[in-house]
């Protein structure tokens, strides 16, 4: 039975009587005895459909209720549109029967304007009374980034440090980070093709879809945003293979919920007042090195030999520039990830081909340039191109990988603690980039770092401190990564951590093994839901230190600065361990925000080593001397004294100098105390 009817268009937010349907197939209507009375649709069965004309307001996400009736189990219903999925399927519980009331619920994302709605029964045998739609309204409006010479800047112009983190595993799967407990009957699951090809091969493509679809609902879930935006996050990269947007069986067309997953995390991170860098971390064909995982299939990268490959990325970047154009909480798009299986040449010449892509459907959102792991000379300078809101990245891994790296924590420390400062000659490591970065007048994503694992005691620290020493040159940073899982888990003990900021816990999360070639399509949704579930723990050290600021009547870290000129750090064998600042020369200088809550007289201490008499500082507000005082000669570089003094402050946040007149010195921590 199919029925058209004369339906008055429904604005949204709002309740849908479920009769007032435009069209239908299959359903027929009866008196209801739910509360507020009048008629309920009844008789669906598998395969009918209640289709509907709304209006939403605005483009968002809405909660969508159900008021559904049911004597049975069996009842599975969708919110769909052009006869494509767009909320996740939903089961209708057994209520008791047919006039037993009850409500559920899912989430859909809509465009605003005029459209038409369906509910279609994927399971039948059950009654419907009502569908009402409620906006997810954001929590905090976030201004727009764009580019201001070598910054990112916001809407009003105001400079904007970017920090944040990787969604490695989620839209595409890296095996290691799931402690390569997924295997197959010939060994590890060592990339996303392998484990998509041995389900299809099993259950078909589209039961391979469903699973896929249940790991994506369940490895990142709103709990994660929460815990990320608690972990002084503002920025979140979102790493995605082709195949979560592009229907990969037919090429050039959508997947028919191609955008449930970006669209999910960019409303759950604006919700957090953070934003999103969407990044293509596997094209179709794979753009990275032969031996890596990280795009989807291990062996050669096809995108750089196959044009048609190259021209469906284009395609990608096409729908998601038109799909993601004015969405503010979009802070910039990612080109490709580590597109290193090409010369730098090929990639720089194919990058910008791809930008102009983008800029030709999206005129405003910020686009990065990949880096080559030769560097971004090969880009030359994209302001001589004439181009805005345009970007640079590259992924910097100091003490891994032969980079630095040195047996220890506190030497991996060291390792870290020199790479984010400069040489004694004011330039090398991090310094050069910053040399080249200022040159070229353009802004720098550091889109992948790991600044914990393998640091113990130091790592929360260093963590902030990178963080620190990024924003410092203007460059935007995300940590690789989120998440990771081990068989056993972690018992919080921050001594020695993995490569996530969160993992499993090992009190009731333990994480078992999965053989995706025997394991039923059934026990395979089970593994893969239990990450929504899981219990996590956090590494608090990282949590601690970037929430942390200089507090009057506490020990401010002397190397906690957020500006500052020609300093270094080193690891200290003072009371309490951690760092020292260190190398302090003639007008050298640190700078640190502090909100003093009460104007009037307050003590200082200062805790310093040297081996010469002289040292001389002084204590600044906006270059003007607030107090002067004298390092001693200690007797050596990690022999320390606290040296005190006393200082009037006006009331209010200010940022405090330390400024070496006479240099010769270390200063490991000082110290505010109301007198």
């Amino acid at each position: 039975m199919f029925s058209a009817a004369c339906a008055a268009q429904t604005a949204l937010p709002g309740k849908l009587e479920a009769e007032s349907y435009a069209s239908m197939q299959g359903v027929a209507t009866e008196a209801t005895s739910d509360a507020g009375g009048g008629t309920n649709v009844g008789w669906i069965e598998t395969n009918d459909w209640m289709n509907y004309s709304v209006n939403p307001a605005t483009s968002g996400w809405y909660t969508v209720q159900y008021r559904v009736a049911s004597a049975g189990s069996s009842g599975r219903l969708v919110l769909s549109q052009n006869a494509k999925d767009i909320s996740d399927t939903v089961g209708v519980p057994n209520t008791g029967g047919w006039q037993t009331w009850s409500t559920i619920s899912s989430r859909v994302f809509l465009n605003a304007g005029p459209q038409n709605l369906a509910v279609f029964a994927k399971g039948g045998g059950f009654n419907l009374n009502w569908i009402n739609f409620t906006a997810e309204h954001p929590s905090v409006g976030l201004p727009a980034i764009r580019q201001n010479g070598r910054y990112w800047v916001d809407s009003s112009g105001k400079r904007v440090n970017l920090r944040g983190v990787n969604l490695g595993n989620w839209l595409q799967m890296e095996f290691w980070m799931l402690n390569d407990r997924m295997v197959t009957n010939s060994g590890p699951v060592n990339d996303q093709c392998t484990l998509e090809g041995t389900l299809a091969g099993r259950f078909g493509n589209l039961e391979k879809e469903r699973l896929m679809d249940a790991f994506r609902d369940s490895w990142i879930t709103t709990r994660d945003f929460d815990l990320m935006k608690g972990m002084g996050m503002n920025v979140i990269r979102v790493p995605f293979y082709f195949g979560v947007v592009e229907n990969e069986y037919s090429p050039y067309n959508l997947r028919p919920n191609a955008w449930k997953y970006l669209d999910f995390a960019i409303n759950e991170a604006e919700k957090r007042g953070m934003y999103v860098i969407l990044d293509l971390h596997g094209t179709v064909g794979g753009q990275a090195g032969e031996k890596e995982q990280h795009d989807g299939c291990v062996g050669p990268a096809q995108l750089w030999s196959n044009a048609g490959y190259r021209d469906r990325t284009k395609w990608l970047w096409d729908k998601i520039a038109e799909r993601y154009r004015g969405r503010n909480a979009v802070a910039a798009y990612d080109l490709l990830n580590e597109p290193w299986g090409t010369d730098a040449a090929t990639l720089a010449n194919y990058a910008y081909e791809l930008f102009n892509v983008v800029r030709a459907k999206d005129p405003h959102h910020m686009i990065l340039l990949p880096g080559h792991n030769s560097g971004i000379d090969a880009y030359g300078n994209p302001n001589t191109r004439g181009l805005s809101n345009v970007a640079l990245g590259m992924h910097f891994y100091p003490g891994l990988w032969g980079w630095n790296d040195a047996p220890g924590a506190a030497n991996q420390a060291n390792v870290h603690a020199a790479w984010l400062h400069c040489n004694l000659n004011g330039t090398g490591e991090s310094c050069d980039w910053n040399a080249k970065l200022t040159g070229l007048n353009t802004p720098f994503l550091i889109g992948e770092f790991q600044p914990w694992t393998m640091l113990g005691s130091y790592g929360g620290q260093v963590t902030r401190r990178t963080y620190d020493a990024y924003n410092m040159y203007g460059w935007a940073a995300t940590n690789w990564a989120y998440k990771t899982v081990s068989t056993g888990g972690s018992n919080g003990d921050t001594s020695w951590w993995g490569w996530g900021m969160v993992t499993n816990s090992s009190n009731g999360g333990g994480l078992g093994s999965l053989n995706v070639s025997t394991a039923s399509a059934g026990q395979i949704e089970n593994y893969f839901r239990g990450f929504a579930t899981q219990p996590l723990v956090r590494n608090e050290s990282i949590a601690y230190w970037m929430n942390w600021k200089p507090v009057v009547g506490e020990r401010i870290e002397a190397e906690m600065f957020t500006t500052h000129s020609g300093m270094r750090m080193e690891t200290t064998s003072d009371t309490g361990g951690g760092f020292n600042v260190s190398n302090i020369d003639n007008n050298d200088w640190m700078s640190y925000p502090v909100n003093v809550p009460r104007a009037g007289w307050y003590k200082l201490q200062f805790r310093l080593a040297s081996i010469y008499n002289g040292g001389q500082f002084v204590l600044s507000k906006n270059a003007s001397d607030l107090a002067t005082l004298t390092v001693p000669n200690t007797g050596g570089w990690q022999n320390w004294q606290t040296v005190t003094g006393r200082v009037y402050l006006e009331a209010g946040q200010q940022d405090l100098t330390i400024f070496a007149r006479v240099g010769g010195w270390n200063m490991n921590w000082w110290q505010l105390n109301a007198e």
